[in-house]
């Protein structure tokens, strides 16, 4: 009998496959405790499964060297830093002296006793460290020779494509995937809206989470069926199943291959021109907004470089990774967004207090303007990356209110000055956007374009805040969902005083590329979108079912509904007949 077991839609898509558990370890019997003549075996035993480490994940960096960006490849040394660092070996060769464990025994206490401190941590930063850690902990063990007959070996991957379980979705280990391999992932825990979930997404790799005790619910090369829309698992299905899926997931691979370089303009049925830019947080999603064709770099995240450092990165470091983003553009447009960070995140390179209510604090703008070293370091690096760049933008996140984005101005004028009296070659002009995120400065967008060059509205963030619902928490995720008049109301007022302003809109996230919304916006005069590249197919054929005039009429009835009920009712009959 076919067993289904519901999580949570991580990136759509559907897979079919073998499943290989990643990082659960086999079970096997091994001694807690040594005797005293067997503690020297152990430690030597330790020093070995080190050296094959290093070696193992050298070679893996040495492997990767040419199709991964700098960044990305940081964090083969954090694994490295992690095998040299003094306090992770003395924990291990103090409890194989003092306390006679065995080498394996002490290494899985210390791993269990990590777990349990980053648990107790609510950050996405600490818990892609906890995955980087794990990993680590995991390759020791299992390089570790025969020790008291006992050896704990890594169950291989099946031999054709596969499905991934696994305990969390993590950004390491989608950065170690065999992307010809690997079908689909599925996993324990991971937020659906975290870094890892975006590069998921990017990949165009169908994923779900939230399938508690996965070990227990599929074993090692089971088949199953991963439906990522229906955010559901389908342990052993039966032919028929599999030949339904089947038919689906080729569609899905199909739909993925035809995401590259086409044809088809970006443009609605009747003409009008839309700009699709890529939404890239890395050198890999850059390359594939490149290959995708796609209109430029319309939003780079730039939290990677303070995540992966282990101090805070430099000006040189940060100006070489900026420059690397705008040649992999091949001379298009390149957004930088400046650093956006909650005190949740704690990152050691960033020390701040936690706040109660770190989403509503010290993060975006407000942070870089209370120690502004990181804001001013940021700023002269995007300056000298983009001197050969014909439009680059910073892009302010978090803004609240028109000081906000004057204080980011007055530093840019202040910085370029500095530069040019060192004689230090930087851009002579540079555009600059606020993140409009804030309801406030949504509603006074019109005062914000005054002093800005065109306005980016990250509609997931302030639809959270618009509607006061966490779109990561389960319980309210209905209220998040809901298609609010409020919030349609609001891309209105925006989208009608940019024009007034003759300045650009551009929307950012996920919901930009909403099929079922793109409509809306296409009615109420949105022409550029920042989104994912894997979301791009999907935006071309909506765009080439409607004219703009199709679109105005569906703005306009969208506009009249009272209710979120009624606006679900318009966007579903607008869709259905196309």
């Amino acid at each position: 009998m076919v067993k289904v077991h519901k999580g949570e839609t991580v990136a759509l898509g559907v897979a079919l496959g073998a499943v290989h558990l990643r990082g659960y370890g086999a079970e096997v019997d091994f001694p807690l405790r040594i005797a005293a003549d067997e503690v020297e075996i152990e430690l030597n035993a330790l020093r070995s499964s080190l050296g094959e480490s290093r070696e193992q994940i050298e070679a893996l960096k040495a492997k990767h060297g040419d199709t991964l960006g700098e960044a990305e490849l940081r964090i083969f040394d954090v694994h490295l830093g992690y095998l040299a660092d003094p306090m992770f070996v003395d924990e291990i060769e103090k409890l194989v002296v003092e306390e006679r464990y065995s080498v394996r025994a002490a290494i899985q206490k210390i791993a269990a006793d990590y777990e349990r401190i980053f648990e107790l941590v609510e950050n996405e930063y600490l818990r892609q460290r906890a995955g980087d850690f794990r990993d680590v902990a995991t390759r020791v063990l299992g390089n570790l020779p025969a020790v008291s007959g006992t050896r704990t070996v890594e169950v291989p991957a099946p031999a054709g494509r596969y499905v991934l379980a696994a305990r969390r979705l993590t950004v390491n280990d989608l950065f170690r995937l065999d992307h010809e391999r690997v079908q689909g992932i599925v996993t324990e825990e991971g937020g659906v809206h975290g870094h890892a979930a975006i590069l998921a997404r990017s990949m165009g790799i169908p994923a779900i989470t939230g399938i508690r005790d996965l070990s227990t619910k599929v074993r090692e090369g089971a088949f199953v069926i991963l439906d990522a829309g229906a955010a559901e698992l389908h342990v052993d299905p039966d032919a028929q199943l599999c030949e339904e899926y089947g038919r689906a997931a080729e569609q899905f691979r199909e739909a993925a291959a035809e995401a590259g370089p086409s044809d088809i303009p970006h443009e609605t049925r009747d003409g009008t021109s839309v700009r699709l830019s890529g939404a890239c947080g890395n050198l890999s999603e850059v390359g594939l907004a490149v290959a995708r064709a796609m209109d430029g770099i319309g939003l780079y995240r730039t939290e990677l470089m303070f995540l992966v450092e282990s101090r805070l990165p430099t000006e040189d470091l940060l100006v070489h990774h900026y420059a690397e983003v705008a040649a992999a553009s091949s001379g298009q447009s390149v957004c930088f967004r400046l650093l956006d960070l909650p005190s949740s995140a704690q990152v050691p390179t960033l020390p701040r207090p936690l706040e109660r209510n770190a989403a509503l604090g010290l993060r975006g703008v407000r942070a870089l303007l209370d120690d502004t070293r990181v804001l001013r370091l940021q700023i002269r690096a995007i300056l000298r990356a983009a001197v050969s760049v014909e439009n680059a933008a910073i892009l302010v996140p978090f803004v609240t209110s028109v000081n906000d984005l004057q204080r980011v101005n007055s530093a840019i004028v202040e910085e370029r000055h500095e530069l040019r009296k060192r004689g230090v070659p930087c851009a002579d002009q540079i555009h600059v956007a606020p993140i409009v995120e804030v309801p406030a400065a949504a509603f006074t967008c019109s005062a914000l374009l005054v002093d800005a060059d065109f306005v980016v509205v990250a509609l997931d963030d302030l639809q959270a805040l618009l509607l006061a619902a966490d779109r990561d928490a389960a319980a309210v995720r209905s209220y998040y969902e809901m298609a609010h008049p409020a919030m349609f109301e609001l891309l209105q007022r925006i989208s009608a005083e940019a024009a007034a302003a003759e300045k650009p809109v551009v929307l950012f996230g996920e919901a930009a590329a909403d099929p079922q919304r793109l409509p809306f916006y296409l009615g109420i005069g949105v022409r550029d979108f920042a989104v994912a590249p894997a979301r791009v197919g999907a935006m071309l054929d909506v765009l080439q079912r409607y004219t703009i005039d199709e679109c105005e009429k569906l703005a306009e009835e969208l506009l009249q509904a009272p209710r979120g009920l009624d606006v679900q009712r318009i966007l579903l009959r607008s869709t259905a007949g196309r």
